[in-house]
């Protein structure tokens, strides 16, 4: 891994001597504490995080693009790692733009969970609640600009497998002989292919987006590597689907509505079909205590599956399958951007909730301070008791 370091910083120093390169990045301590009953599992961690973003402009129209990741975790050594979440080309036309390499994506409109948001498989080695934390996607793009509109054609050529911290993390929630080997439907390359269309309606503040997939699901079942062993170790397998989505936002005076609605048909008879909806608000009082802005924030989930004796959200761990959200979103409007985020997620089904409180601001200009806490109480039945978080994260930024 040293090795590979240093060869991807030799390069980098090189084209950093490039007039028409545009760079930036940042490096953060990550330190973590948990309170728990859970057995074999640590109470600390720490983690060196790196990222970067490198742009080199080829012309006015053609660049190539670079961000990598690498975190160096002191406790955990599945928590090692450097990888390029995006390394495309992409050339701009007169109304058109087209992209090929591996990037990531970003889709919805809600504030806490996007189950739109499913180009990417999501970095489960870092932090398996960080909805933000991905792995790229290896795709090909075309997109075509209207007057208050685009069109995208997307092919994702291959599915990712997604690694795991170690056992002893508390962020592993894996079964015990989990293996991040990926199984799946046809061959692994097999295109994922999604139409996009996004739009705006003049004069209202509406923005929409629907979006048709054909190829594999984001969500995965688990199945073992050895069917005819009943020691086998699990893997997960990818299945094929064909699904219809869209989210929007419409933006009234200080209020936002949003939206985020899925229906998907399963292409395997072990998993049911499903529907996701999702509807939020998010109202801002601005000028409270002098020059502070308060959002108000409430969203509401749902996952329906539609055949009970097949695969369904409970079989997939699903989270946000009937749940509402509860919070609030403070901005200081200092010279410290410092912004303060906090709520509840209460899941309908069997009273589990979990709180947290997100704190960020800046220290001089290029070191960025976050502070999350989080408590955690698991419904009445529940094999472990309250779990408590709180992570401390400084960064310099350049």
């Amino acid at each position: 891994m040293i090795k590979r370091i240093t060869t991807v910083s030799t390069l980098l120093g090189s084209l950093l001597m490039a007039e028409a390169l545009e760079y930036k990045g940042n490096v953060s301590l990550e330190s973590a504490y948990w309170s728990h009953d859970l057995e074999q599992k640590r109470e600390s961690q720490m983690a060196l995080h790196l990222e970067g973003e490198a742009t080199y402009k080829i012309d006015e129209n053609k660049k190539v693009v670079a961000k990598v990741k690498g975190i160096y975790d002191a406790n955990d050594g599945k928590r090692r790692y450097f990888d390029f979440n995006d390394l495309y080309f992409q050339h701009s036309f007169e109304n058109s733009n087209f992209l090929i390499g591996r990037n990531t994506r970003f889709w919805g409109a809600m504030e806490f969970y996007n189950h739109t948001d499913n180009f990417n498989t999501k970095d489960w080695a870092d932090d398996p609640f960080d909805y933000e934390s991905k792995l790229g996607a290896w795709n090909m793009a075309y997109t075509y600009y209207l007057d208050d509109a685009e069109i995208s054609i997307i092919a994702k050529f291959y599915e990712e497998e997604q690694g795991v911290a170690e056992s002893r993390s508390i962020n592993n929630f894996m079964p015990s002989n989990y293996s991040s080997n990926l199984a799946t439907q046809r061959d692994r390359s097999n295109p994922t292919l999604y139409l996009k269309y996004d739009a705006s309606i003049e004069g209202k503040q509406i923005d929409y987006s629907i979006i048709y997939q054909n190829g594999y699901d984001e969500q995965r079942y688990l199945t073992p590597v050895n069917s005819l062993d009943v020691n086998s170790s699990l893997q997960q397998r990818a299945y094929l689907v064909d699904k219809v989505m869209g989210y929007a936002t419409w933006v009234n005076g200080s209020t936002i509505y949003k939206t985020e609605l899925a229906y998907t048909y399963s292409g395997t008879s072990l998993v049911a079909d499903y529907a996701q909806g999702s509807l939020g608000v998010e109202h801002t009082l601005y000028g409270m205590w002098k020059k502070m802005d308060l959002g108000l924030l409430a969203e509401y989930y749902k996952y329906k599956t539609f055949e009970k004796r097949k695969l369904n959200a409970k079989d997939f761990g699903k989270i946000f399958d009937d749940d509402l959200a509860l919070g609030f979103r403070l901005s200081l409007n200092d010279i410290q951007s410092s912004e303060v985020l906090g709520g509840v997620d209460i899941d309908r089904h069997n009273s589990e909730k979990i709180y947290f409180v997100e704190y960020e601001t800046r220290l001089q200009d290029k070191y960025k301070l976050g502070v999350k806490v989080q408590h955690l109480a698991p419904k009445k039945d529940s094999l472990f008791h309250d779990i408590d978080t709180v992570m401390v994260e400084l960064g310099y930024h350049f």
